[in-house]
């Protein structure tokens, strides 16, 4: 289960030490410690969180009076304040995951995300207080980019995936308090009601130490990991050989069309099986006035006749799937 602070802690984060006074800006409380000392060399982090330093939180009684205005009123200012006065609740919870992500600041964002969600939310009346419902979206906006970004190999493609990022390593530990000093895949998959090789596949990705894709590839001179991956786009030598393929192929249609020698088989070669908008088969039968029934028993004697034809002429590995949906 995910820590939850109690809300003494949740307030008293990287709070200043000396002694508090309001600002002349009543709107957002803030602690007057002279200056901003930011210069020009101070790195986007740093300047952040020395922001934060200045805005003091609010106490639980003062957070669930600007709830309830949000909600009952639309106060749009009120829910404005009570983000305002929690963004430093968002950088404790990120610097928790930062050993997992080398820039702290895009946690940050992700969990600011979860924070604003959490206002959406949030039922002023069901006895939780703000701080404590917010930090559920604020780890989860966090694990769900760290999921989606901090593999090569995507893990939450699959519910299953998901709940394995997510409960994983606390499986395990309930597994070892439990007595099994080793847990195995199956047993974590009984545990988590997963499938057994969802588990292997994810613990793989999990266990394994971050691998840098601009890092030099083992055996490969000034070649990276990232570019020894395989590409998501097409082999240059499968296109050029679909290409070549869906060349023969069409002049071999055309060609088959010309032997047909009745103008009915003629008809519903092109007007319906090979046509980009075919008849159908009751029009073809009114058309030549015979049934239905009648068509499609000369419709399936022409497809084995090109199925024949293009064997002889392009060789029995031709994949042929196609002929299933003329």
């Amino acid at each position: 289960m995910t820590e939850i602070l109690d809300d003494d802690e949740a307030q008293r984060i990287e709070k200043p030490t000396k002694k508090n006074t309001r600002s002349r800006d009543q709107s957002l409380p803030m602690i007057a410690e002279g200056a901003l000392n930011i210069s020009a060399d101070t790195d986007a982090t740093s300047a952040y969180l020395m922001r934060l330093n200045y805005i003091e939180p609010l106490p639980a009684e003062q957070q669930q009076a600007l709830a309830e205005r949000y909600v009952n009123n639309n106060d749009i200012e009120a829910g404005k304040l009570l983000i305002l006065t929690n963004l430093r609740l968002v950088v404790k919870l990120a610097r928790e995951y930062s050993r997992r992500w080398s820039n702290l600041l895009d946690l940050i964002q992700e969990g600011n995300v979860g924070l604003a969600e959490a206002l959406k939310r949030y039922d002023p009346y069901r006895g939780v207080k703000f701080t404590s419902y917010a930090q559920y979206w604020i780890r989860a906006m966090i694990l769900n980019y760290l999921m989606n970004h901090i593999h090569p190999v995507k893990i939450g493609s699959s519910r299953a995936g998901r709940k394995l990022f997510y409960n994983l390593k606390k499986a395990r530990r309930d597994l070892i308090k439990q007595g099994h000093a080793k847990p195995t895949p199956a047993l974590i998959a009984k545990y988590l009601d997963v499938d057994e090789q969802e588990v292997v596949r994810v613990a793989a990705q999990l266990d394994a130490p971050p691998v840098r894709l601009d890092a030099d590839a083992p055996g490969y001179d000034n070649t990276t990991v990232g570019e020894r991956m395989e590409s998501d786009m097409p082999n240059p030598e499968e296109i050029a050989t679909e290409q070549d393929l869906s060349q023969r192929l069409r002049l071999a249609i055309d060609e088959f069309g010309a032997r047909i020698e009745t103008d009915r088989k003629r008809s519903i070669w092109f007007e319906r099986m090979i046509s980009d908008d075919p008849k159908t088969l009751v029009t073809l039968g009114e058309e030549w006035e015979v049934s239905k029934e009648r068509i499609r028993q000369v419709e399936v004697q022409i497809r084995e006749e090109f199925r024949e034809y293009l064997i002889n002429k392009l060789g029995d590995s031709v994949r042929l799937e196609f002929l299933e949906a003329m």
